[in-house]
């Protein structure tokens, strides 16, 4: 749920489909920048876009670099959005927008068009998420930006009234002062960051072996990722190896006749497992 800030210049440009297909997998990457099991149901149904959009939108995102995507043989895709990695020592000190946060649901930001949303990304960035504001001289400022998105004065005049909803804007001596709203960024979503990324995971290996769950049995299902990872940890292993041991234990369940999504059942197939590796 977080977009490096030398990310930023990719999403320069994209088309309105583009841009909401790519900030609807980044809302379920790990921390390696990974999507798994992006199925096009999935991604019609929040985007409002039809199959073959999907498809063309899809396409288009790997023909700019900004993701690669691998059929899975599942009907789905694994999606890495290239140059998101947060895995590494070091990589949150380099800046990024954080995505998680109630006003990327809310119908105003869903209203902008692509390049609007691009550019409350750079806003957000030159304000260093709320620490200061972003000054610059007012025939400095639409240099900048008719340069970088290829449009006239008029188009960013038009967009920065459009962000006013967002961003404080005002002119003194001769600049431009934005300032975000404090009261509009500072909630987060209910659910942390790491929450949704793992019950995202178990619905997608719910979803390959056509096993329906209850949202209890989703949380607790995922829960066990947070349980265990650190004995994964303490014995030399990833967060990775703990997934795909988790998501062989949910196959491994669908296969012996169940229906639904049994956590318990899951959580004593992933000790047995653990007692085998361990």
């Amino acid at each position: 749920m977080r977009i490096k800030y030398s990310l930023l210049p990719k999403l320069r440009n994209l088309s309105n489909r583009e841009m909401d297909f790519f900030l609807s997998i980044a809302r379920y990457q790990d921390i390696t920048g990974k999507v798994p099991g992006v199925h096009n149901k999935d991604i019609c149904r929040k985007t409002g876009m039809c199959k073959q959009s999907f498809y063309t939108v899809m396409r288009s995102l790997q023909h700019k670099g900004i993701i690669t995507a691998v059929s899975t043989g599942n009907a789905d895709y694994d999606i890495q959005i290239r140059n998101n990695d947060f895995s590494y020592e070091g990589a949150f000190r380099e800046g990024y927008v954080n995505l998680h946060r109630q006003v990327f649901h809310s119908r105003a930001f869903q209203k902008l068009k692509a390049n609007e949303k691009y550019l409350l990304f750079e806003f957000l960035k030159r304000t260093h998420e709320n620490s200061s504001s972003y000054h610059v001289g007012t025939k400095n400022f639409y240099h900048i930006f008719t340069e970088m998105l290829g449009v006239t004065k008029r188009v960013v005049r038009y967009y920065l009234h459009s962000l006013r909803h967002f961003f404080a804007v005002g002119i003194k001596d001769g600049q431009y002062w934005i300032t975000y709203k404090r009261s509009l960024f500072s909630a987060a979503e209910e659910k942390g960051v790491e929450e949704q990324e793992f019950e995202y995971f178990v619905e997608v290996n719910c979803r390959r072996h056509k096993l329906e769950y209850s949202q209890g049995s989703l949380h607790d299902t995922a829960w066990l990722l947070k349980q265990y990872r650190i004995r994964y940890r303490d014995n030399g292993e990833p967060l990775a190896r703990l997934k795909n041991d988790l998501a062989a234990c949910i196959q491994r369940s669908a296969e012996k006749g169940s229906k639904l999504l049994n956590a318990a059942h899951v959580h004593v197939l992933l000790k047995e497992t653990m007692e085998t590796a361990f």
